[in-house]
């Protein structure tokens, strides 16, 4: 018994001393790793020196020789990109905290399967010593005859076999929780570090959206850019109407009935109060004049924004002026226009059906912060949703 367990020892730390050797070669982090990160801050830093540049173009010297709207526009892209670098990280975060509570549940339960193998060991201990030290061979030779013998022979060999697979299952335990313990650690110091970049990048977020708003805000309180943003405006409202008359004109084109039995029944896109209604509206500070074609309903920033009709999309991504925007075919002749989306979950050819999600409520292209930008067209025409939407 002495050489047996001498031999397993040996053993035992050789199959430790491997494992540990093998878990800290697939868990620890390789420099391949730590290339795709610094990759990952030098294009957060990127992001956010476009949309500084962006941001300057909107206020700066080049207003007169570039168009607001575009300048917008382009800040908006770089902040929806930032903020599409902030939903990665977000999800790596996630899913580093769930691997490090996957690994520490491991753990606990070889944890528990070692101490349970050692108090079979220890009990097996106790029962060796109460036999003394010859006590198996004292069971074995006071056997009578030959058959006994055997049988008595028999038993030992069991006993001896158990008390192996005892060790050996020792052994497996232990070295299987000095691998979980190194991977525990290791996914804990992954969790961490993956929250603090995305705390990190959300704050840069919160700044640029900051600056975005400050920078919209300076532009508002010039007369002459103010003016001259209503007139781009104006352009953009017509490139719509265009849009939606090449849209209208097109062979493909769905072929749904019913619309306008719906008049005062649709279902509102998102809930909220409506901040700019439909029809003319005059600014009190510079007298400028502007026709609102739809409605503007101030929501939380990643509220869904849902269809109102059966319909099809023929439309979906950016539209200068107006962020990005969907718009659904709902037939004759009857369309919706969703504006200043974050997100958008269709796409063009796409059926929808009332309540499906067409996208997220944001703020690309609005000068109003967080909203949704919605429109009723009969053909180009815009009617007032107000009509539409059922009341309370």
């Amino acid at each position: 018994m002495a050489g047996f367990h001498s031999g397993s020892a040996g053993r035992a730390l050789g199959v430790v001393t491997l494992a540990l050797a093998l878990a800290l070669a697939l868990v620890l982090p390789g420099s391949g790793q730590a290339r795709d990160e610094e990759a990952s801050e030098r294009e957060i830093a990127a992001l956010r020196a476009r949309i500084g540049v962006s941001r300057g173009r909107v206020e700066g010297a080049e207003r007169e020789a570039r168009n607001l709207l575009g300048a917008i526009q382009e800040l908006d892209e770089g902040l929806e990109a930032l903020r599409g670098e902030v939903e990665v990280s977000r999800q790596r975060s996630e899913q580093a905290v769930q691997a490090h509570q996957r690994v520490e549940g491991e753990r606990t339960i070889w944890t528990n399967r070692l101490e349970r193998t050692r108090m079979a060991m220890a009990r097996r201990a106790v029962a060796l010593y109460k036999a003394g030290g010859a006590g198996p061979l004292e069971v074995l030779f006071a056997s009578s005859d030959l058959p006994s013998l055997l049988v008595r022979m028999g038993n030992l060999e069991r006993l001896l076999v158990h008390d192996s697979e005892l060790i050996a299952r020792s052994v497996r335990e232990l070295a299987q929780v000095r691998v979980l313990e190194v991977e525990t650690r290791e996914a804990r110091t992954l969790s961490e570090a993956a929250l603090q970049r995305l705390a990190r990048r959300s704050a840069a977020l919160g700044v640029e959206r900051s600056a975005r708003g400050k920078a919209l805000d300076r532009v508002r309180r010039d007369g002459a850019r103010e003016r001259r943003l209503v007139a781009e405006m104006e352009v953009a409202a017509q490139n719509l109407e265009e849009t939606l008359k090449n849209l209208r004109a097109r062979r493909v084109r769905f072929e749904g009935e019913g619309f306008a039995a719906r008049k005062g029944k649709l279902p509102r896109p998102v809930q909220g109060q409506v901040r700019r209604s439909f029809g003319l509206v005059v600014d009190p500070d510079y007298q400028t004049e502007i026709f609102h074609k739809g409605l503007e309903i101030q929501a939380p920033r990643g509220d869904q924004v849902r269809s109102v009709a059966p319909g099809r999309v023929r439309m979906a991504g950016w539209f200068r002026g107006y962020g990005k925007l969907v718009i659904v075919d709902h037939g004759q002749g009857y369309f919706t226009v969703s504006g200043h989306l974050a997100d958008i979950f269709v796409e063009v050819g796409d059926s929808v059906e009332p309540g499906d999600a067409l996208g997220t409520v944001g703020d690309t292209g609005s000068l109003e912060g967080p909203g949704l930008y919605f429109e009723v067209r009969r053909g180009s025409g815009p009617l007032d949703p107000a009509d539409w939407l059922a009341k309370g």
